[in-house]
């Protein structure tokens, strides 16, 4: 094959130029698309490093065992006419309690167990494997000489609290893990037969209903019935002028299925207290996850766990005027510290960004200004054309194609768009290869204008720059306001835009290399069949 002309050899280097650009641009933005689930993750927050305020607040033990139960994905408003639950709200107390964002499943484990919600516990998804060094309702327990138990059908739940001593694998001094059919009702028999004075069951058939067919379904309905007759054949027996038995969920689910945002739906949940220290019928208005701990903690006579951020709901307990004062002195005097320690470190990390901000900023332009000297240097050697023609066609197509994606991503998950387990750039990597196929059919498309191989790689470089540019400056902007570790967690909206960029940039990147490759060939074989 002869060597490319003098005509053709700019447009030919210069293809090469952004090729070796978008397979960086490749990498890095699917690096940081793969890295942002992980780099949500605190594994020490400030709260971690804080001192647990433990404060006795002096109350009387309420019962002599409380069961935690927590119903996976179960919303408020389907969790009536369900039998079992029903029969301890007519001689309890039911209540709806506030979720909170992001509403998946680990991160309000712990706002239930260590009343400390995700954005100050640092377990913000479901993909957090670091063991939580946070004071917990069974470390309160262990330091009173109490035991604590779990039984659930959701791995992760035994081993996602700090154990005691490094060779013990739970926080719980029981764990029972069975996934198996019939396990739940087996090991929660086995419990209430024990003697631990606090034990957690997790049921997680709601949930799994929930993502596979919606909250509006009949087997989301048939999940929540399956798991009130489990607890019918696991509690029943609970003696309830002894024992108190607290109900709750970790979070809802949207009609078409899928949690993460702050949807009404999705933060509502029930809270249901009976037994043994419960109020019946009292009037309790703004009931948290984060309140469960305490008050729970108050049924057994314990000081809250030390980092928790919400406060006893005294109204549901019965104790007299002196000690319910007592309890709620204690957690004003421990919020004062553990609400200034989130804030402080908050104010930390904001002045740090602004601080680093200019000079992030500065190198976005910096790149910016560097892109579009390239630009005009390519430009004037001919070897990229800004053809307005292809441009017009193929730059809106490229918007319209990743908003589109997005918006589509957003109704599969939830109006909030937040994905229901929260890696979202993986969730987002089907769309985005869609995105690239689509994008790369109107790029080809467009070229086919261009008779000649010189004029074709030319404008398929303008293609390549211009794409590049349109998804790298945003990506820059969102680099230099939002860098990790987020110590402050991003909102709904900024927790979808975020990686979805980096999607859009990772994907624009292979599809530009794809363009660019196919056009090399295309110039390749045109050349070698002009010589041949």
């Amino acid at each position: 094959m002869a060597s490319p002309t003098s005509s053709t050899r700019p447009a030919v280097i210069g293809a090469l130029l952004l090729l070796v650009l978008s397979a960086l641009g490749a990498v890095q933005a699917g690096s940081a698309g793969k890295d942002f689930t992980t780099d949500l993750e605190l594994a020490t927050p400030a709260l971690a490093k804080t001192p647990p305020i433990v404060l006795g607040g002096e109350t009387p033990r309420l019962a002599r065992r409380v069961f935690v139960v927590i119903i996976d994905g179960l919303r408020a408003d389907r969790s009536y006419e369900l039998p079992f639950l029903d029969e301890l709200r007519r001689g309890g107390l039911d209540l709806e309690a506030r979720s909170h964002y992001p509403t998946w499943s680990r991160p309000n484990y712990v706002s239930i167990l260590a009343g400390v919600p995700p954005t100050a516990s640092g377990v913000r998804t479901n993909y957090h494997w670091t063991p939580v060094a946070l004071d917990s309702l069974m470390d309160r327990a262990r330091a009173a000489g109490l035991r604590s138990a779990v039984a659930t059908d959701y791995a992760i739940l035994p081993e996602l609290f700090r154990a005691p001593d490094p060779p013990v694998r739970s926080a719980f001094d029981d764990a029972r893990y069975t996934p198996w059919p019939g396990g739940f009702v087996e090991a929660g028999r086995g419990l209430v037969a024990g003697d631990a004075e606090l034990v957690v069951m997790l049921l997680s058939s709601v949930d799994i209903a929930g993502h596979e067919h919606g909250a509006a379904s009949p087997e989301y309905r048939a999940g929540a019935e399956r798991a009130d007759r489990a607890l019918a054949r696991v509690l029943g027996g609970v003696d309830l002028s002894l024992d108190a038995i607290v109900v709750v969920a970790d979070h809802g689910h949207t009609g078409p299925g899928g949690h993460g945002g702050v949807e009404p739906e999705v933060l509502a949940v029930p809270l249901i207290l009976a037994g043994a220290g419960v109020v019946p019928s009292a009037h309790v208005e703004g009931a948290r996850l984060i309140d469960v701990a305490p008050t729970v903690a108050a049924l057994l006579g314990l000081p809250a766990p030390g980092h928790g951020l919400g406060a006893t709901l005294v109204e549901a307990i019965a104790i007299d005027d002196a000690a319910r004062a007592r309890r709620i002195a204690a957690d004003r005097q421990r919020l004062s510290i553990t609400e200034s320690a989130v804030a402080l470190a908050e104010a930390r990390a904001e002045l740090a960004q602004q601080a680093d901000r200019a000079l992030r900023l500065g190198i976005v332009a910096l790149g910016a200004g560097l892109a579009i000297g390239i630009a005009v240097v390519l430009v004037r050697r001919r070897a990229m054309r800004l053809d307005v023609r292809v441009l017009l066609v193929t730059v809106p197509a490229f918007v319209g194609i990743y908003f589109t994606l997005i918006g589509t991503i957003g109704q599969r998950f939830s109006p909030s768009l937040v994905p229901a387990q929260g890696d979202i750039a993986r969730a987002m990597l089907p769309y985005a290869a869609a995105g690239m196929v689509a994008q790369l059919a109107v790029s080809l498309w467009a070229l086919r204008v261009h008779r000649t191989t010189a004029a074709r790689l030319a404008a398929a470089n303008g293609i390549a720059w211009v794409c590049l540019v349109v998804t790298m400056v945003p990506a820059g902007l969102l680099w230099a306001y939002f860098p990790p570790p987020y110590v402050v967690l991003p909102g709904p909206f900024w927790l979808v835009v975020i990686p979805a960029v980096q999607v859009a940039v990772a994907g624009t990147a292979v599809n530009v290399a794809m363009m660019l490759v196919i056009e090399v060939i295309v110039f390749a074989a045109r050349a070698w069949h002009r010589v041949v």
